[in-house]
C-alpha cells in the first residue's frame, strides 16, 4: 500500500471538521429560533388579533352609519363577548337594544379565560354585565360621533393588555399602553 492510499484512508475515517460542526449548529439555531418566532405566545397573538378586529369592526359600523344614515346603533360589551346593537321599538313605550344579526357586526364570543374586556368612560370603569339583555356602552350616531371611552382587552393572569381609544368625533385608535 502506498503512502497516498494510507493518508486518504485516514482522512476518510477522521470525522467532521470543527467548521462543519459549527455550520450545522448555526443552522440548527436559526431553524429553532424561526420555529419559536412562528409559534410565539398564542395568547399575545390572539390578543393583538382580537383588538385589531374589534377596532376594525367599530370603524366599519361607524362608516356604515355615515353612508346609510340609518338609526342609532351601539356597541354592547360583556367581559368575554361583544356585539353591535340596534334599538328596536316594541310598542309606544318600550324600546330594547338587540344584537344585530350580521356576520361581522353580530355577537362575537371571545375564547373564555383567554381574553377579557373592560370599559372606561369619563375616567370611570363601567360595569359589564355577565348575562341577560345587552346594554349599550358605546353609542354610534349616524353623523359619525361615538361615545368616548377606552376599551381594554387583557389576558387574565398575565401583564398583557391592549387598548382601543374611542373619540367623540368617531376616531378609533389601538394603543399598547393605557393612555394618560
Amino acid at each position: 500500500m502506498t503512502l497516498f492510499a494510507m493518508t486518504s484512508r485516514a482522512r476518510a475515517h477522521r470525522g467532521f471538521t470543527l467548521i462543519e460542526l459549527l455550520v450545522v449548529l448555526v443552522l440548527v439555531g436559526i431553524v429553532a429560533s424561526l420555529a419559536t418566532l412562528s409559534i410565539g405566545d398564542g395568547a399575545e397573538r390572539q390578543l393583538r388579533t382580537e383588538t385589531q378586529r374589534l377596532a376594525g369592526v367599530l370603524s366599519l359600523a361607524r362608516d356604515e352609519l355615515l353612508i346609510t344614515g340609518a338609526a342609532e346603533r351601539a356597541l354592547g360589551l360583556r367581559p368575554e363577548s361583544y356585539s353591535f346593537l340596534e334599538l328596536v321599538i316594541l310598542d309606544d313605550s318600550t324600546r330594547e337594544w338587540r344584537p344585530l344579526v350580521d356576520q361581522q357586526l353580530g355577537i362575537r364570543q371571545l375564547e373564555p379565560g383567554v381574553i377579557e374586556m373592560a370599559f372606561e368612560a369619563e375616567g370611570e370603569r363601567q360595569p359589564l354585565p355577565q348575562t341577560g339583555g345587552w346594554e349599550p356602552h358605546v353609542r354610534l350616531g349616524n353623523t359619525g360621533e361615538m361615545t368616548p371611552g377606552i376599551i381594554t382587552l387583557k389576558v387574565p393572569g398575565k401583564p398583557l393588555e391592549r387598548h382601543i381609544r374611542i373619540g367623540m368625533e368617531g376616531s378609533v385608535e389601538v394603543l399598547d399602553a393605557f393612555p394618560e
